[in-house]
């Protein structure tokens, strides 16, 4: 009878889900990935490392906790840039396009450790605050100052409509309030007004977010409700009106708010929702992009520390990254990502980067002119992050981890009679990656509930030599990809594979793995 020899090839078509089953036949999730980028290719790869954008450090070290990419189109036909940031002392810096900070706070007053929602009008910057501080404002000139005309001190805002929405007051947490349509510093005249939602109902509006001609406001933290404002005027044929969408998600942090393409994700008590499939549902389970993470959610972070959650869309990469606080941490250092590159065909795949994040912002690179990631530190500096050096601040490794759960591998025995719980016997296991440089990865392997084995896979690219170069050591192919292979020895019935690469300034870039056995037949003999 023909050999039963198999070999079993493996893609990484999912991200990490932490509510699974921990034996699978086929590699649909991971049971980790850390510190990884998902590419349009398949292939799964070490992120890129963090530089400062200001070398020398913000006064007082403190934590940036927030950040804005603010452009003026001004009355000369070109464009001014600056980015600007706000820190846990008080403080508002303006960074121009260069990476010196320059403070405009002037006499304006702060809350300690106050969160900024920043809405832009009329090539007006207008901060608000999680605290309820006074709205301040600023035209690219000079220092920030307190909002003109009377603004609610609100907590949350949004431009719609060509008109600035706020609310969140401590007076009215569940009015909202708006302007003029034709000035931000207009809140008393005819043309304004407000509206309660839903007042006393144990929640306050905690968010806002304009999408396709309506207004979505979220509330929360406690029990939760999302209510649409439909029309366009405060009166007429398509005046102002009010919906309930649903009740049950109460957002966190107003700005985890964030527009991806036609969608809106959002964070709820229960992890990363969409809101084209609550808009279109209405139901809980519908709209969760994070179905398979509630345990994640519910259990790895510090939740007193959600309100405190920024979210952007790394549209570049094809991933949109929210900014989190572990459980055993009080600070964000754990940036918490879903990447939609190969959505059409794999579905968003969730992972996780250890690194510090205080804030997010997508900051337009004056040099390049292309979007980039950058986080704001807890010790004064911004961070401009998946550079092409994989090392933080120059000096510091960081580990890339890939972990699958056990793998079941036999389905029949040697005889092909059906078999439920299959042993094998183990030849060798592979490894597919795109040479990054004379870079190692270690693969753990656990048979069963067996010691893990280590395993070394270089990523230099030299070619396999046969008769010179070992099994075991040795690259099959070179060119723009290349096989490891390493030997294995010895029976089981599941493996499971733990992937690390963690050298300082080195790579890893993936594209699959496969494992290669005999299925043992009753007799005990692998091959007949």
């Amino acid at each position: 009878m023909a050999n039963r020899k198999h070999t079993q090839v493996y893609q990484f078509q999912g991200g990490f889900a932490s509510d699974l089953a921990p034996q699978i036949r086929t590699l649909d999730f991971l049971v980790k990935a850390e510190n990884v980028v998902y590419e349009v290719t398949g292939a799964v790869r070490k992120v890129g490392g963090a530089a400062r954008l200001n070398s020398t450090v913000i006064t007082g070290a403190p934590s940036v906790l927030g950040m804005f990419d603010f452009w003026v189109a001004g009355v000369a036909g070109s464009f001014t840039q600056f980015f600007v940031a706000t820190t846990s002392d008080s403080k508002v810096y303006n960074f121009g396009t260069g990476g010196t900070a320059s403070d405009i706070t002037g006499a304006a007053t702060i809350g300690a450790n106050a969160i900024p929602v920043f809405v832009q009008a009329r090539d007006l910057l207008i901060f608000w605050w999680s605290d309820a501080s006074t709205p301040l404002a600023w035209t690219g000139t000079g220092n920030v100052a307190s909002l003109g005309g009377s603004p609610p001190a609100a907590r949350c805002a949004t431009f719609h409509l060509n008109r600035i929405w706020a609310a969140g007051t401590n007076a009215n947490p569940s009015r909202l309030f708006y302007s003029s349509s034709v000035s931000a510093e207009d809140w008393t005249g005819t043309d304004t007004g407000s509206f309660d939602i839903e007042p006393q109902d144990g929640d306050r509006i905690v968010g806002l977010m304009s999408y396709k001609r309506k207004l979505f406001i979220f509330k929360g933290p406690n029990k939760g409700s999302i209510h649409v404002l439909s029309g366009t005027a405060p009166t007429g044929a398509d005046a102002f009106s009010r919906t309930v969408l649903m009740r049950g998600l109460a957002l966190q942090s107003p700005n985890s708010l964030v527009e991806v393409g036609d969608d809106v994700l959002f964070m709820s008590q229960y992890g990363i929702h969409s809101l084209v499939a609550t808009d279109r549902f209405a139901d809980f389970q519908e709209s969760l992009a994070t179905r398979f993470l509630m345990g994640y959610f519910r259990d790895s972070l510090n939740r007193n520390r959600l309100n405190a959650v920024w979210g952007v869309n790394y549209a570049s990469k094809g991933m949109v990254i929210w900014t989190m606080t572990p459980i055993s941490a009080t600070v964000n250092n754990q940036a918490f990502g879903l990447s939609y590159i190969r959505r059409s065909e794999e579905g968003i795949k969730p992972f996780v980067w250890n690194r510090t994040c205080q804030s997010a912002a997508i900051r337009i690179n004056p040099a390049t002119n292309l979007k980039e990631l950058v986080f704001g530190s807890n010790n004064g500096f911004i961070l401009r992050e998946d550079l092409v050096d994989r090392n933080i601040e120059t000096s510091t490794a960081y580990t890339m981890r890939i972990q699958t759960p056990q793998l079941v591998l036999g389905k029949q025995d040697a005889l092909g009679s059906q078999r439920f719980d299959q042993p094998v016997t183990l030849h060798r296991l592979y490894l597919r990656t795109r040479p990054t440089g004379n870079y190692n990865i270690t693969v753990a392997l656990q048979r069963d509930n067996a010691t893990p084995e280590n395993y070394t896979f270089n990523q230099g690219t030299a070619g396999f030599l046969l008769d010179v170069d070992s099994l075991d050591t040795g690259v099959l192919g070179g060119g723009n990809l290349q096989v490891g292979v390493a030997d294995l020895v010895g029976e089981c019935r599941s493996v499971s594979l733990d992937i690390t690469q963690g050298g300082l300034n080195q790579d890893a870039n993936i594209y699959e793995m496969a494992l290669e056995f005999t299925p043992i037949s009753e007799s005990g003999s692998g091959t007949l």
